[in-house]
């Protein structure tokens, strides 16, 4: 077959409408190529977000029904100012200039206060021949059958800075840079965490020139980022639209708020989900299930959740949804006394359905399944675990959406409270769906309809509070169905530095609650591998065991069981403080883990940092990759506060810090007020009982947020010490007791909301304070 690169080359008229300017395009083409115009349309949402958009063939242009966006949550004015001067239209959303040209095509986009160039399409680039490297913006036509064309592929080109730096684009394991990499959006199961196949493609990148571009489609994406010329990137669709949604912050924290406001933010979270899960490939009967409830509970080691991978369903009949009541009988009653020792059950799935179960004939008749393009269900062969062959629920039948939802409902009813949704990424090119569409375009959006279809039956029945599940792939706007996992890593410190990137990249992606497998899927990790990867799962925003060997600490011998112990109860300790930030993330969509570039952006040294990381705001966490030594940690402007010795470090720095196996460096940001308790062998609803404060001051001042989960209400806590006097504000915390410490205050007064509190001793009781210079204790 042969292709045609047709570009847009002018602009033969323009239309000016209220939140819209359409550009009439000439091209430039072949003589084989129908002349015509097309197309290409600016929708500004806000002065610093705007829509663009070519079709290459308007005639049958549709509106799609995905991915989601809902640009009226911006809350921003639209308006515009558009002038023509010299053959160059520009438009001025107040806070950009985007500037089309007429005569030549151009496009760029430049911010409005300091003229620097933000974004601008590619048309120079060429090699020694005058050869052009990268295609401008336009459309690939391909012969099919000797003589018609076909439209195959739209996109465009666009500069690249000499010292710009690329980010997201999902969950990526490769460099947390993406600068000189060409990535492939389309789902694929990628066997480990160590190549560029990826399960949770996102379209969506990070420019430190200060810009987010999301590319509205849900199409193969490629990305070009420097890879063929370091002075261009390039993107493409495998589609007769190319359109994306451009975010203009500088601010990295005001991208990603506006990206979630747009494309859907998660909702907070079960307080429960916060604890660690239990897990293993898996567990074959209730007797060993509760075996390991048992031991957890007997060894002193927080747990909220179990998880049931493929056994609890007949051999080769997963995924019917069906208990395998030999090796599990009486479910119903076996949740009800798990429940009764405060754990919550997780069950595994996956979407499609084997033969031979009464599931396939009843989706198969009523046809509820993925079609081979003939009417009968694609039937493929190996589709998960075991050798077995089945079908794909087709989740955009309603019916056949109700009919999954009620198998899951009756499993909800016994008790479950979450599921696995493995998989999803499976869907062939050739497959056909109920809404007429095939697996081009539907490929990429299946696991985001396959997740909300789970997500929205848990909350239906448990209620919306408790709408959870753990999910494996993603696309845009998957980020409202919490929670994601990273995969299958290798049981290695590759495997764990990967899963710490992966989830870096889909932090900046919109991934607001994200966890890995703790010590890797295939195969046994070393001790060493264990306890380090456990150190960092259980400071993760979420906390899990799991792969093919057994996880549960015990088994990699007593230093490794005193050390995830002394890690899990400083994660319970912590609750407070991440089910704060939980809440942060469902109010603006700001992740729980974040990079360190996304709160220190003015940083060049943390620009490609992606081995330590930061747990909200005010907690920075260096995993250690080595059994033991020294790790070399970079402290981000400010002062730090290391958490076990309590030594302060000034910032803009690396600081070397000596790790035996039981250490992991944890670092404090001072100016903070950390919210915490006292931990328990389960997590606890509603705001603790006895909360504890801890403030380390920055300059005799400190400040703070705590979700008080009583009042539903983010609090705002400050601390400042001043001649002689610290006050106190707690916002006005419902907690029976609260215990505040302060770090590094010598007051000689204290007060509390307003309350005058009294010095003693020691030991102090509410309405009292005490203190020795260093560390200075308050009870309210």
């Amino acid at each position: 077959m042969t292709s045609e690169r047709i570009t847009v080359d002018s602009v033969a008229a323009y239309t000016v409408g209220d939140q819209t300017v359409r550009f009439d395009c000439e091209i430039a083409a072949p003589e084989t190529v129908t002349q015509r115009t097309v197309p290409v349309e600016l929708t500004i949402y806000g002065p610093r977000t705007f829509r663009f958009e070519l079709q290459a063939n308007p005639e049958v242009a549709t509106d799609s029904d995905y991915p989601r966006l809902n640009s009226d949550a911006l809350s921003e004015s639209p308006d515009f100012e558009v002038t023509e001067v010299e053959e160059t239209l520009t438009i001025d959303t107040g806070a950009l200039r985007i500037a089309v040209g007429l005569d030549t095509w151009s496009f760029v986009v430049s911010d409005a206060d300091t003229d620097e160039t933000v974004f601008e399409e590619q048309r120079f680039d060429p090699d020694v021949f005058g050869r052009q490297r990268v295609d401008p913006l336009g459309f690939t036509q391909e012969e099919i059958n000797h003589n018609p064309r076909k439209v195959t592929q739209t996109g465009t080109a666009f500069r690249l800075s000499p010292d710009e730096k690329i980010y997201g684009a999902g969950e990526q394991f490769v460099e947390f840079d993406r600068r000189g990499r060409e990535l492939d959006l389309w789902h694929e199961e990628p066997l480990g965490t160590e190549t560029e196949r990826a399960y949770k493609n996102i379209p969506f990148h990070l420019s430190t020139n200060g810009y987010g571009l999301l590319v509205d489609t849900t199409a193969r994406v490629h990305y070009d980022f420097g890879k063929t010329s370091v002075a261009s990137g390039t993107m493409s669709v495998s589609d007769d639209e190319f359109a994306f949604v451009f975010f203009y912050g500088p601010e990295f924290r005001d991208i990603i708020q506006r990206y979630t406001a747009v494309t859907g933010r998660p909702a907070r979270p079960p307080k429960w989900s916060f604890g660690t899960w239990m897990s293993r490939l898996g567990y074959e009967s209730r007797e060993e299930l509760e075996s390991v409830a048992e031991r957890l509970r007997a060894e002193s080691i927080p747990s909220d959740v179990l998880h049931l991978d493929p056994f609890w369903m007949r051999e080769n009949k997963s995924t019917d949804l069906e208990w395998d009541t030999d090796q599990f009988p009486e479910p119903e009653e076996m949740i009800s006394q798990l429940r009764e020792s405060d754990f919550r059950l997780s069950l595994w799935e996956h979407p499609h359905v084997p033969v031979g179960t009464d599931a396939f004939e009843a989706g198969a008749q009523e046809g509820y399944f993925v079609t081979d393009g003939s009417g009968k269900p694609y039937v493929m062969d190996h589709t998960c675990q075991g050798d077995y062959r089945g079908a794909l629920v087709d989740f955009t039948d309603p019916e056949a959406v109700e009919w999954w939802k009620d198998k899951h409902r009756r499993l909800l009813e016994q008790g479950v409270s979450v599921f696995k949704t493995d998989y999803g990424e499976y869907v062939p090119e050739d497959a056909v769906f109920e809404n007429g569409k095939t697996g081009t375009t539907m490929h990429n959006l299946y696991p985001y309809l396959y997740n909300e279809a789970v997500y929205e039956v848990v909350g239906e029945v448990n209620g919306p509070e408790e709408a959870l599940v753990w999910g494996r792939s993603a696309w845009t706007g998957s980020q409202a169905f919490p929670m994601h996992w990273g995969g299958d890593p290798q049981t290695s410190w590759n495997g764990m530095g990967a899963a710490l990137r992966g989830g870096l990249s889909a932090s900046l992606s919109g991934i607001a609650f994200w966890s890995h497998d703790i010590g890797g899927f295939r195969g046994t990790p070393s001790t060493a591998v264990y306890t380090r990867w456990a150190q960092f799962g259980l400071l993760s925003s979420n906390a899990r065991c799991h792969g093919t060997t057994p996880r549960e600490p015990w088994e990699f011998g007593d230093e490794a069981l005193d050390i995830f112990r002394e890690y899990a109860e400083l994660r319970y300790r912590l609750i407070p403080y991440l089910y704060t930030y939980a809440e942060i993330a469902a109010r603006t969509g700001l992740p729980v883990v974040r990079p360190i570039v996304l709160e220190y952006q003015d940083d060049p040294a943390v620009h490609r940092m992606d081995t330590q990381y930061l747990l909200g705001e005010d907690i920075l966490v260096a995993p250690v990759f080595t059994n033991a030594g020294t790790r070399s940690v970079y402290l981000p402007d400010g002062e730090w506060r290391e958490y076990r010795s309590g030594e302060r470090y000034a910032g803009e720095r690396t600081v070397e810090i000596d790790v035996a196996l039981d250490e992991m460096p944890i670092f404090v940001r001072a100016g903070s007020v950390v919210p915490q308790r006292e931990p328990t062998q389960s997590i606890q609803p509603g705001t603790p009982a006895a909360l504890e404060l801890e403030a380390t001051l920055a300059e005799a001042k400190a400040s703070g947020r705590f979700y008080d989960v009583d009042a539903d209400e983010l609090l705002e806590i400050t601390v400042e010490e001043a001649a002689g006097m610290l006050s106190v504000d707690t916002g006005g915390v419902t907690a029976a007791r609260t215990t505040i410490t302060v770090q590094d205050a010598d007051p000689d007064e204290v007060v509390v909301d307003g309350s005058q509190h009294t010095a003693v001793g020691s030991e102090p009781e509410p309405g009292e304070w005490t203190g020795d210079g260093t560390r200075l204790t308050i009870v309210v």
